[in-house]
């Protein structure tokens, strides 16, 4: 039996409990937003239809030593998956349109339990590379994508204030 045990989660279904935020600027070199700059935030959560990424990935690299078969790899280059939140698109255009324009930069966080304070979340600096309007004839209903590029290693598992 291992000497350790990994804590059992507290599993839970993340509509109605994540929070989204959009912060314009954080100052600490930390990522911890104040709570001013909480406030000064747009809460994106009551829109958001969909994500996609939201993750950081290293790639490794292969080592080669003449004296053995092995190959041990090292850390390499941090990436970051294609970002975006997708919208509910609102008939008069007051919607994500009035927060993000193309070549916006500022901070995305995501609570997965929440953003209250005392809450973990990870904190996204972003810049705005897109905004597209996603038209369809089906059965759903019209949303804007905002596509992020993340510009810097994200602050995770920052306790919010």
């Amino acid at each position: 039996m291992p000497a350790t045990v990994i804590p059992q989660s507290q599993r839970f279904f993340q509509p109605g409990v994540v929070g989204i935020l959009w912060l314009p600027a954080i100052v600490a070199t930390n990522g911890i937003p104040t709570t001013a700059e909480v406030t000064a935030g747009t809460d994106l959560t009551r829109e958001v239809d969909d994500w996609s990424g939201w993750t950081v990935s290293t790639a490794f690299l292969e080592t080669k030593d003449a004296s053995t078969v092995l190959r041990p790899q090292l850390a390499g280059a941090v990436t970051f998956e294609g970002s975006s939140l997708t919208f509910n698109g609102s008939k008069n255009g007051t919607d994500a349109r009035t927060v993000f324009t193309r070549g916006v930069s500022g901070f995305i966080i995501i609570g997965d339990a929440g953003v209250a304070t005392g809450k973990k979340a990870d904190v996204y600096p972003v810049t705005v590379g897109a905004v597209a309007k996603l038209r369809n004839l089906d059965s759903t209903n019209f949303k804007i994508r905002v596509d992020f590029g993340i510009t810097n290693v994200p602050f995770e598992d920052i306790t919010m204030p």
